[in-house]
């Protein structure tokens, strides 16, 4: 699983029992409404892993969900669950230009503002509709046409414009 925020704070690490079982916490704050603080347990030798991050950081985790039985002094039985981090990688967008691979994240729940989409909705590339079956050509076909909507007509009169006299059928 996988979680992003803030990181609020990062514990020293800590040794417990005889063994020398070492672990170390960082809480983040989520970036919503509402903030939810998650403590996020690093084990063993993943307690290096936070050596480099610093308290503000947006920071992207990779945890398990762990839960156990423990039983108490008083003898009831309590069920633990903790998230075990198993890596934490920096979630900042740089802040001047964008190399390859890299891009501006939406808002989740935002539509993605796309301009000048073109092919318009159920153009089929020629290729794709030679390769298809005769009977699955014929129902692609007989389809009744859809004009191109308006805001595309523009653009592709002034491509047909610019486009070479040369036959460009594939027949």
């Amino acid at each position: 699983m996988e979680i992003q925020g803030r990181i609020v704070k990062i514990t020293p690490v800590q040794v417990v029992g005889q063994n020398g079982f070492q672990r170390r916490d960082v809480v983040i704050a989520t970036e919503e409404q509402y903030p939810q603080y998650i403590p996020i347990d690093f084990v063993q030798e993943r307690c290096a892993l936070l050596d480099t991050f610093t308290e503000g950081q947006l920071v992207k985790i990779s945890f398990n969900l762990r839960g156990r039985e423990w039983q108490n002094p008083q003898g009831e039985i309590k069920y633990i669950v903790n998230l075990q981090g198993w890596r934490i990688e920096n979630a900042e967008m740089p802040q001047a230009g964008y190399s390859q691979g890299q891009y501006m994240q939406q808002p989740y729940g935002q539509p993605i503002q796309m301009q000048n989409q073109y092919p318009p909705q159920g153009y089929m590339p020629p290729q794709q509709f030679q390769q298809m079956p005769p009977q699955q050509q014929f129902q692609q076909a007989s389809q009744p046409f859809q004009p191109m909507p308006q805001q595309f007509q523009q653009s592709a009169s002034m491509q047909q414009q610019a486009a070479p006299e040369e036959d460009d059928l594939p027949f």
